[in-house]
């Protein structure tokens, strides 16, 4: 029991740390981006983030396909916002990315009795059920904090006929790591 334990807190450690170089690559990437394609740069960002709906489309969508692209860098688009509005847009995309995990969730389930999930599952989805055996509930936690593929995770668990209110708990980790992120770019200021 200990050793597993000892095993789940190095997993968590190791993924933790993952997200804060990813979040450190991507900010010396925006900062590199920005300093030499700055026509383009501006280019981008504002017409992404002048539009919220737009930008809360663009993040849902990439929610919902895996995260394509990180939440970080919609956090920083918005970064030149008043700190209420700031807040604001992060709390709603706190609460989009668990509706996005949510429905992803609720596809497993339902393709989960399909011949092609199953075909796919067993090519490129098996390592996640080696996590959950090993885990449990806290490889979503794992997921929900850190860069692990938190949509891809949660259809694996909807496939899983795992609990829908065990889920949903521990889904909502997902806001600390919006809050903490969030309070650490906004932090950033001057630096990108």
């Amino acid at each position: 029991m200990e050793s597993s334990k000892k095993d789940f807190y190095n997993y968590f450690s190791k993924n933790l740390i993952k997200g804060i170089l990813y979040l450190v690559i991507l900010v010396v990437l925006l900062i590199l981006f920005k300093n030499y394609f700055q026509t383009q740069y501006d280019t981008i960002e504002h017409w992404v983030s002048d539009d919220y709906l737009l930008m809360l489309i663009i993040f849902v969508v990439s929610e919902i396909l895996v995260g394509i692209l990180p939440p970080e860098l919609f956090m920083i688009w918005s970064k030149d916002d008043p700190i209420m509005v700031y807040t604001i847009i992060v709390i709603v995309m706190a609460l989009l990315s668990i509706g996005a995990g949510w429905l992803n969730f609720a596809v497993g389930k339902v393709i989960s009795t399909k011949d092609f999930f199953h075909r796919w599952f067993d090519k490129r989805l098996k390592k996640y059920q080696m996590r959950y055996d090993q885990y449990g509930g806290g490889f979503i936690i794992v997921a929900a904090l850190t860069p692990l593929p938190y949509s891809l995770i949660s259809l694996v668990t909807g496939s899983m006929d795992y609990p829908l209110k065990k889920y949903l708990i521990y889904s909502s980790f997902r806001i600390l790591r919006f809050v903490v992120y969030g309070i650490i770019i906004w932090h950033l200021e001057g630096v990108i």
